[in-house]
């Protein structure tokens, strides 16, 4: 595909972009009393208002025009039918299968991917729900009060930014931290006030050779065992996230207490996968299933919606 800042639409809106820096937005509300109507999309649980932006109908044509020239519509298209949309590790793009609630069947290599889904969730919704009611106990007996996600990128940022963004649905049961930065200094601050027979660590890595997490990985582990005494306390007390099963169970970690990862999967929007294990434990897996049916509404509009009043 060309380049889209070579596009004859790119290079209309930036000159277009340019005649309006000599209009104010006052000017444009005064002028037209329906403008918020105009310039805002309302969805049932979303309101995205745009009217407070230097744009007019004329600004709305020319983006749609730049969409339609960068052939948005077919790609996106394309990443919903599960193509392999990221060209660079030639893979498909698939998290709107994560939060598929229709649950409806997806083939990708002949697999049915929403029963591998489904099959995650399940296990996911079982053990969130053992470690808030106190059913999961760390390797003295006592409850789980504090939990410790060790990742980096979209392992560490996708979950904390919604268990920030949606702390006040939080019944606060269980403390919920995060690791990433290799500097010994983050992870030292967040143990020191913490009792390891309380703790429960999640490592979330696809590979699990990540350097950084691994590297915060190993410290809570000996930190874990220079309380306990015994190297089956990891047992207790460590569940990974990952595609590699293989290392996670060498690092100790049981093999029912492994959360699938697939390649279809980017960090970066992983957040809906069991990456999002920390969101299910601080806010409860029934919200955690309002999380994923918010964002499935959300892939439905952005489906089927025509572009001009596409959110």
């Amino acid at each position: 595909m060309t380049s889209r800042t070579s596009l004859s639409s790119w290079q209309t809106l930036l000159a277009h972009a340019e005649d309006s820096k000599q209009v104010h937005l006052n000017e444009l509300f005064a002028n037209d009393s329906e403008r918020f109507d105009k310039f805002s999309i309302k969805l049932p649980n979303l309101l995205l208002d745009y009217s407070k932006n230097l744009v007019t109908e004329e600004t709305m044509t020319k983006l749609v025009t730049l969409a339609q020239e960068c052939d948005l519509e077919a790609w996106r298209e394309k990443m919903f039918n599960g193509d392999k949309i990221n060209r660079t590790e030639d893979r498909a793009v698939l998290h709107s299968a994560l939060r598929n609630r229709a649950k409806s069947p997806f083939l990708l290599d002949g697999i049915n991917i929403t029963e591998q889904v489904e099959h995650t969730l399940a296990k996911m919704k079982a053990f969130s729900i053992s470690v808030r009611e106190g059913h999961w106990c760390g390797y003295s007996g006592k409850r789980i009060t504090d939990i410790v996600n060790i990742g980096v990128g979209g392992s560490n940022l996708g979950p904390q930014m919604v268990t920030e963004a949606l702390k006040q649905y939080s019944d606060n049961s269980l403390n919920v931290h995060y690791v990433s930065n290799v500097d010994g200094t983050q992870i030292a601050d967040v143990l020191r006030p913490l009792n390891p027979e309380k703790v429960l660590f999640i490592v979330s890595s696809k590979t699990f050779t990540t350097t950084e997490t691994m590297t915060n990985a190993n410290t809570a582990r000996d930190w874990l065992i220079a309380s306990s005494f015994d190297e089956k306390s990891v047992l207790k007390h460590f569940v990974a996230v990952s595609a590699n099963t293989e290392n996670a169970v060498d690092f100790g970690i049981n093999k029912e207490n492994i959360f699938d990862m697939w390649d279809w999967v980017g960090g970066r929007f992983s957040l809906w996968s069991a990456i999002g294990l920390p969101i299910a434990l601080d806010l409860g897996f029934d919200k955690f299933i309002e999380l994923l049916e918010g964002a499935h509404e959300m892939d439905l509009h952005f489906q089927q919606t025509p572009l001009r009043d596409n959110a």
